[in-house]
């Protein structure tokens, strides 16, 4: 039988192959956290990539995160894996897989190794896993497409609208990576 685990769902590239990587491994529930002014394309995207999946989506809101200008929300992973630790305690999950890797840790202090360490010994039973930890935002999207993740649902866009801006940080980025 397969363990259970929740997997972080942002709606973005590795998030959605983390989601892919899992569901051989584990029996997943998909879990998103929506906060103030988050895009709504990230939104869809997470929906339509649980869907896709097939597994069960969980929506969490966090009225209280708001991003900075530039799209970054200041202690995002250290609300995100803490509220996640909680829920997979109460579904019985023993682990919560995240798809941070190696190009996170290089701009995000809470997206370290040393942040992890820190975390997992507050976890109590439950373990984070984080597959991509050792990869570059590049090999994240050759395995996705190993894998045949869906990467034409996800959204990578700081900015809300129709379609994304082209010009955020998070944009260029994937314009670098993508095929």
């Amino acid at each position: 039988m397969l363990t259970r685990a929740l997997v972080l769902l942002s709606g973005g590239i590795d998030s959605t192959v983390a989601l892919w990587w899992a569901r051989d491994r584990y029996r997943v529930t998909a879990l998103s956290f929506d906060g103030a002014r988050r895009p709504r394309g990230e939104i869809r995207a997470c929906t339509a990539v649980a869907r896709r999946a097939r597994v069960p989506h969980v929506r969490v809101d966090l009225p209280f995160l708001e991003a900075r200008s530039d799209g970054y929300v200041p202690g995002r992973n250290l609300v995100y894996h803490s509220a996640a630790i909680s829920i997979a305690e109460r579904r019985g999950a023993e682990a919560v897989i995240a798809g941070h890797n190696k190009s996170d840790a290089k701009w995000f202090a809470d997206a370290r190794p040393g942040f992890f360490k820190r975390l997992l010994t507050l976890a109590d039973g439950v373990k984070i896993v984080r597959p991509f930890a050792a990869m570059t935002d590049a090999q994240v999207v050759r395995l996705g497409a190993r894998l045949g993740a869906p990467l034409d649902l996800t959204w990578s866009c700081y900015r809300d609208g129709a379609a994304p801006c082209g010009r955020c940080p998070a944009c260029r980025d994937r314009r670098a990576i993508l095929p």
